[in-house]
This record gives C-alpha cells, sequence and structure tokens, in this order.
C-alpha cells in the first residue's frame, strides 16, 4: 500500500476511489497485519500516564474508518457509484476489525494492579520483581498487571512512597507521578513524594535520573545519594539539595523526623497524610522551625508527640485541629 494514500486516507483527502482501494486493502492478510502492528506498536509505546487520553495509531484508523462508513451511508442510493457495496462490506468488517483489537488493547492497558493507603496508613507490597514499596498514608501505587511482558517495570504513584528496587538487566524500572515526573532507577532505593503540586524525590541509594513533560524541568536531572531534588509544577520552580535522606524516609518506621521545619510544613504534612485540616491563629507560630522526633503510628500519637516536642496546645475535634502557643 502507498503510504502517501494512507496518509491522504488518514487526512480524509481521499476521492471515493482511493476510499475503497484502502479499505479493501485493509480487509486482505497485508491490511490486517498492519492493523495488528498498529495494536502492537501502541501497546509497546503508549501512553507513560495511562490516565491521561492520547490518540493513536490504530485509534486514528477506526475513527477514520468509522466517519467514512457513515459517509457511505449518507449518499443517497441513486448517487451511488459502482462497487459501493463492496466498499461499504469493506469498511464494517475493517472497523469491526479495528473495533476488536482496540477492545483488546483497551483491555491490557486498563488491567493495572492498584494499592491504595488511607489516611494515616503505611503498607508495604513486594512487586512481581520483587522490589518492595512502602506506601504512606493517602497514597496510592499502580501497574499493569503483564509486568512480565512489557518492555520496562513501571510504576504509577501518587502520594509518597519508598522504593527498593532490585536490578534488571534487561528492564529499566520507571517510576511516573501523577504531575509528569519520571524516575528513572538503576538498583537504587529512594522516596518520592508527589502531591499539591510539587513532586519530591529523594535518593538514598544508587542512582536515579528524572525526566518530565514539566516546565519546571526543562533538561533531565541524574541525581546521587543524598540529594533531593523537588520539582513544583503551579510555581515552575526546582529545587536541589543536599539532605539528610535518611529523615526524610522516617515515616516507613512509623516516626517523622523534624530538621528545622516550620509548622506550616508540619501542617502540611497533617493535611496530606492524615487527612487533617489545621488552624493556626497566631500567624508567628507559622514560622516558627522546629527539630526532633516523634511517633507517627496514628494521628493522635502524632499530635501528643508535637505537643510535647514543640510546647504547643494542641486541640482537636474530628478531622480538625487548632495549634496554639502553651500558655501555662
Amino acid at each position: 500500500m502507498d503510504p502517501a494514500l494512507l496518509a491522504k486516507f488518514f487526512n480524509n483527502q481521499c476521492t471515493p476511489e482511493e476510499y475503497q482501494q484502502v479499505l479493501e486493502w485493509l480487509d486482505t492478510d497485508e491490511g490486517r497485519q498492519y492493523l495488528s502492528a498498529a495494536i502492537q506498536e501502541d501497546l509497546e509505546n503508549g501512553s507513560l500516564q495511562p490516565e491521561l487520553a492520547r490518540t493513536h495509531r490504530s485509534e486514528e484508523l477506526f475513527q477514520r474508518i468509522q466517519h467514512t462508513t457513515q459517509q457511505l451511508d449518507a449518499i443517497p442510493p441513486r448517487q451511488r457509484w459502482r462497487g459501493w457495496a463492496s466498499l461499504k462490506a469493506a469498511a464494517v468488517i475493517t472497523g469491526v476489525a479495528v473495533l476488536s483489537f482496540a477492545a483488546w488493547k483497551m483491555y491490557l492497558q486498563n488491567s493495572l494492579i492498584k494499592y491504595q493507603t488511607a489516611y494515616g496508613e503505611v503498607r508495604t507490597f513486594t512487586l512481581p520483581d520483587q522490589s518492595v514499596v512502602t506506601l504512606n498514608g493517602n497514597s496510592s501505587l499502580q501497574y499493569r498487571r503483564h509486568w512480565n511482558r512489557a518492555k520496562a517495570r513501571e510504576i504509577w504513584i501518587k502520594g509518597e512512597a519508598f522504593f527498593d528496587v532490585k536490578p534488571a538487566a534487561q528492564k529499566r524500572f520507571l517510576v511516573h507521578t501523577a504531575h509528569q515526573i519520571n524516575v528513572e532507577v538503576l538498583g537504587t532505593t529512594f522516596n518520592v513524594l508527589d502531591r499539591e503540586g510539587r513532586t519530591q524525590v529523594v535518593l538514598n541509594t544508587g542512582k536515579v535520573r528524572l525526566s518530565g513533560s514539566s516546565k519546571a524541568l526543562p533538561a533531565p536531572i541524574e541525581m546521587q545519594p543524598g540529594e533531593l531534588v523537588e520539582v513544583n509544577t503551579n510555581a515552575r520552580s526546582l529545587v536541589k539539595k543536599h539532605i539528610n535522606a535518611a529523615a526524610y524516609a522516617s515515616w516507613k518506621n512509623h516516626k517523622l523526623q523534624f530538621s528545622n521545619a516550620d509548622l506550616a510544613q508540619v501542617a502540611q504534612v497533617l493535611q496530606e497524610t492524615y487527612g487533617i485540616t489545621v488552624i493556626i491563629k497566631d500567624s508567628t507560630l507559622l514560622h516558627q522551625q522546629f527539630s526532633g522526633t516523634v511517633p507517627s503510628q496514628n494521628a493522635n500519637m502524632l499530635l501528643e508527640g508535637l505537643s510535647q516536642l514543640f510546647d504547643l496546645k494542641i486541640t482537636r475535634q474530628n478531622a480538625t485541629v487548632n495549634i496554639e502557643k502553651n500558655r501555662q
């Protein structure tokens, strides 16, 4: 089949005779192989974000056939040219074939293993390659059910997760965040936080490469152990610095370790991880800095630890917490 003619077909520029030529070719063995290759290409090179809709070659093909069939139905019987019946049959048969392939593709893409944690819950999962992932509270993780068939080991996360990745020479390990930041891994332990317009990666051991479509990350970044990179997609800003990496993963051991953290940051953790709305009427408290470690098995234990460590008066009513200075 002439590639130029296929291009005209996709662009809706064919004459009636050319439409007939393309559709009849798609109903041949060679045409069916083309359909199969289109589906396979979409499966192997599909979207890195399964939740985002993208137009693939097979979907464009189905839409063009569907449009052509509708055009054929609209032609009055007296104006139909010779061969209209065979053209109509070819369009229907080929459209059914593409639809079947598309349904199969959609099934594979949507066949995902999913994990979700509740507020304040910490859970650990072992992936099919024996890599281990620990999810923090109010977080989710998913990966394709057909893990072994994929060219890369791909994970999609929202929230916060700590990864202990097993090396595999034949397959890359990729973590995709909801803010379109990708973390490429080579036998590594690292922490990923993806919440409220920002993605933060802390590397404990090994090496990772960050990339993505965010304007805040114009070029890939390679990280070394002990580094933090935070990409804010809302502010289009990027921060890279050396830190105590273990402190950022302390939540895995049911502890929260703060180092010169202000109360605004503490309030953010309470909101995002535990679903608690924090009210701080005294604005002077917001930028007061704290250092220390508090238990985090549950929200009440965490609040009690914060109260004692930072000498604060903390009162809770359901999912709302008031924080003020302890005046005793």
